[in-house]
């Protein structure tokens, strides 16, 4: 097993850097924006037609 870590940490040492393409950073920029929204969307929704959920 810490032959194996090891070896993993060698590895990852011999690897360049590699920067983000732009695509990525724009999907990984939607894809955090739609779960704040998703969250906030499905918060309001459940506040509005649970209330007794939510101690109203």
């Amino acid at each position: 097993m810490e032959l194996d870590h090891k070896k993993i940490a060698e590895e990852m040492q011999k690897m360049e850097y590699e920067p983000l393409e732009p695509i990525e950073k724009k999907l990984i920029t939607w894809s955090i924006s739609i779960g704040v929204v998703s969250l906030v969307l499905l918060y309001w929704i459940s506040a509005t037609f649970f209330p007794a959920a939510h101690g109203v």
